[in-house]
């Protein structure tokens, strides 16, 4: 499924009322199982961008368009749903890695990641076993049970990864995942991010200012050059 953002444009509003503008994005086209890496500074609307795409932020105008190229070639536009729409839809197609992980602090790493295949509608079985498989795959069999508080931040990040694609997603979107990681430990999730992402055929977003993040990707783009 590809996914193109078109004629988008994000207008906020401050204190006083007055118009900020965030994003304008004439086109943006990624096609399904791409990895594209933004980069830009704070406040360039990096996390506006993911949350334009994830139906977490509506647009001012424009359309963000999911498009799975089947026969009958209608391509969904998210922003016309309705909040719950909204919230069925990325349920359903948006898994994503957040700076801070925002893991629940009282839920075990199995049960973390398990969460998003319950609100889809899986059984607990298969949901947890999925989770159990992919907390496997990042290397955390051992720490099922374990809660977010006992984690290092590396651990909880690969939580967090897995959670991301447990019910594989038409997209991944990574809001600098490795913000608050080691040099070492950045490295081995964007790899784990990036093979995650490749086995669940999601394409993958991710956003970041950081320069040694994007020698991990082939396709990087200035968010100056996506957004006028």
């Amino acid at each position: 499924m590809d996914i193109t953002l078109e004629k988008l444009t994000v207008v906020f509003r401050d204190r006083s009322g007055a118009a900020v503008p965030v994003l304008d994005v004439p086109s943006l086209t990624i096609r399904a199982g791409q990895q594209v890496c933004l980069v830009g500074g704070s406040g360039s609307g990096k996390t506006t961008l993911l949350n334009t795409v994830a139906g977490i932020v509506v647009p001012t105008t424009g359309q963000v368009l999911f498009d799975d190229a089947g026969d009958d070639k209608i391509a969904l536009d998210v922003a016309s749903l309705s909040e719950a729409g909204r919230d069925h839809f990325r349920a359903q197609h948006v898994g994503y890695v957040f700076q801070t992980f925002n893991l629940l602090q009282g839920l075990t790493a199995l049960e973390n990641v398990s969460l998003p295949a319950h609100f889809a509608g899986r059984k607990q079985s298969e949901a947890r076993e999925r989770a159990r498989s992919l907390l496997d795959r990042v290397g955390l069999s051992h720490r099922l049970d374990a809660r977010p508080g006992t984690m290092s931040v590396g651990e909880q990040q690969r939580v967090a990864i897995a959670r991301a694609v447990i019910n594989e997603p038409t997209v991944v979107l990574a809001d600098e995942p490795t913000a608050n990681l080691d040099v070492a430990n950045g490295d081995e999730v964007l790899g784990l991010l990036k093979d995650a992402a490749s086995e669940s055929e999601s394409i993958l977003m991710l956003v970041t200012h950081e320069p040694r993040v994007q020698e991990h990707f082939d396709d990087v783009r200035p968010l100056h050059e996506v957004s006028r």
